[in-house]
């Protein structure tokens, strides 16, 4: 009896040491967007503006006029100038005819489909304190990047968590018009969720180009379709 019992200690012991040795490592902790986007600018305006705009074979909108308060949504299929009509408006690419208006002092910011940053060799966490500011939420807390990677250098980051620091710069200092080009591509749901909410009150003008069922049926606003360039 007394050897059975020392046998099956012994057992015992040596199963827990297995154990140990290859236990399965804690998953880690889901990201959570955090950003808390909250007021409206004052006054309601029209804050940009375009007339008769081309782009080679690309774009021909007639009119768009973007007002400060602006929820719309941008559908159509791949190659229907979605991502075109955002950079126009965004003045990141200049059209063949027609005008873009601004209003004076608004700021436009976009989220591009794909992300570049000046210097590979800077972390996460150098590039956003320095456009956030001391009172934003930290990179961090914010939820867009795990805690491990805040500090990596760019270069090393994947083409997912690359754009998620760039959306990260975008919710830490919102701008009066705020450009997304497919923001829930390297997203999980949970935080398709989150970012939908926070956008309900983003402090001003929000035009969404996307795909994402998801995010189109929970869509408060406006949509436009674009089909071979032009609105339909």
């Amino acid at each position: 009896m007394q050897r059975q019992i020392s046998r099956r200690v012994r057992n015992a012991q040596q199963r827990l040491d297995e154990l140990t040795q290859n236990q399965v490592r804690k998953p880690p902790t889901p990201l959570a967007f955090a950003a808390k986007l909250t007021g409206r600018p004052a006054g309601e305006r029209i804050a940009v503006s375009l007339s008769g705009v081309t782009v080679g074979g690309r774009l021909s909108v007639d009119r768009l006029d973007v007002s400060t308060s602006e929820r719309l949504m941008v559908t159509g299929p791949n190659g229907a100038g979605k991502s075109t009509l955002l950079q126009v408006i965004a003045g990141r690419l200049t059209p063949d005819g027609g005008e873009v208006r601004r209003a004076g002092g608004v700021k436009v910011g976009l989220l591009e489909q794909e992300v570049e940053f000046p210097d590979d060799e800077q972390t996460a966490r150098q590039v956003y304190d320095a456009a956030a500011g001391a009172d934003a939420v930290s990179l961090a807390q914010l939820g867009l990047l795990a805690p491990r990677d805040v500090d990596r250098p760019l270069g090393h980051l994947s083409v997912g968590q690359r754009r998620r620091l760039a959306l990260a710069l975008l919710v830490a200092t919102p701008p009066d018009v705020l450009l997304l080009d497919e923001p829930t591509n390297h997203l999980s749901l949970s935080l398709v969720e989150e970012l939908e909410d926070a956008l309900r009150t983003a402090p001003g003008a929000v035009v969404v180009a996307s795909h994402d069922r998801w995010l189109r049926r929970g869509w408060e606003g406006s949509e436009l379709s674009l089909v071979s360039g032009k609105i339909v």
